[in-house]
């Protein structure tokens, strides 16, 4: 996904987000064990417009739930102050349960922004256990950039066209993470806990090359909570000056320590690998208070970039750092260096 991704970001700002709600509310419902399906959608919702403003650097001015309302059904009207409060705009199709409506208005709604918006915007789809082929293939051989996020993705990359196989995302992530149950459970499988795999024993860091690196991490990612591994080693050898410091040992070095920890994530067409700071160790938590005393918050940082982004779509985007967190999920080579992530 990475490659094509980067074709399209100097030329893309704003991203529409899509929700095939009456499918991603019937995976869930069979999956998970909770009787407040609607509040795990809406959460994973919020997630995805975290994921697309955080990781992919672009801004969601709109986000639309499709669903179906059964005839002499009410749900919808209750759903709908739901969708409103967390900014979603609603559209209800008259359907039976088993009818495709919501989809069908979603791809036919697509389409229509696709004309109206032009290829500059962005198309973020989240759906359940469909993948809108068609759509997805339209979509970006209009020229935009597309991301279509499921819950049940695609196993293998033969099972879609060529031309789309970058363009799928596994969604699963943004409902679990370290030290909480997944959210959605394999069908015909008990949930399972994810332990969490952060340091239970830190050590000083007592070697200046290995603290300048927590430096320069905390200074270019600080602000993520998950940073992709492939950007951040690329990172690091662009900053450090010394040719024989190797980046990977350093980050090996800082897990030793206690002090990073790393853990993969699935992704499609491949796993990826992401890394996390252990607040708890007494070097990060001293680098990440003196971060926070230097500079503004990340907060003020991030809502002024895209202030200045209004005026100047070209330079909110020609700044490298903001691409230094893009998710690359092909990293093979990076599986070699921590078989054990």
């Amino acid at each position: 996904m990475a490659a094509r991704k980067s074709s399209y970001r100097s030329r893309t700002q704003n991203a529409v987000i899509l929700v095939d709600y009456a499918n991603v509310f019937g995976v869930i419902s069979e999956r998970i064990d909770n009787d407040q399906p609607d509040a795990v959608v809406l959460d994973l919702v919020s997630s995805l417009k975290r994921h697309v403003s955080d990781h992919l650097k672009l801004k969601p001015i709109r986000t639309v739930a499709f669903a179906n309302l059964p005839p002499g059904h009410t749900h919808g009207h209750r759903a709908t102050g739901a969708w409103l409060a967390a900014g979603i705009e609603p559209r209800f199709s008259y359907a039976r349960s088993r009818d495709e409506a919501a989809a069908i208005e979603l791809a036919m709604e697509a389409m229509q922004l696709s004309g109206e918006l032009g290829s500059q915007t962005a198309f973020v789809i989240l759906s359940g256990n469909q993948w809108f082929v068609p759509l997805v293939q339209r979509l970006f051989r209009a020229g935009h950039f597309v991301l279509m996020s499921t819950l049940e993705s695609p196993s293998e990359p033969d099972d879609l066209p060529a031309d789309c196989q970058d363009l799928y995302l596994n969604a699963e992530f943004l409902l679990g993470g370290p030290g909480r149950k997944l959210a959605l459970a394999t069908p015909g499988q008990d949930e399972e806990e994810v332990p969490s795999q952060r340091p239970e024993q830190t050590y000083p860091i007592a070697d200046a090359a290995v603290r300048r690196t927590l430096e320069i991490i905390e200074s270019y990612f600080g602000q993520y909570e998950e940073i992709y591994l492939t950007p951040l080693l690329r990172k690091l050898s662009e900053v450090i000056d010394d040719p024989n410091e190797e980046p990977k040992q350093l980050i090996s070095e800082l897990e030793q320590a206690g002090a990073v920890w790393l853990e993969k994530r699935r992704g499609f067409p491949h796993n990826y690998t992401v890394l996390l700071m252990n607040t708890e160790h007494p070097d990060v938590a001293e680098i990440k208070e003196a971060a926070a005393e230097a500079s503004p918050s990340y907060e003020d940082e991030y809502d002024e970039d895209y202030d200045e982004a209004d005026g100047d779509e070209d330079e909110f985007f020609e700044d490298d750092d903001e691409d230094d967190q893009e998710p690359e999920y092909a990293d093979d080579e990076d599986d070699e260096a921590y078989p054990s992530a």
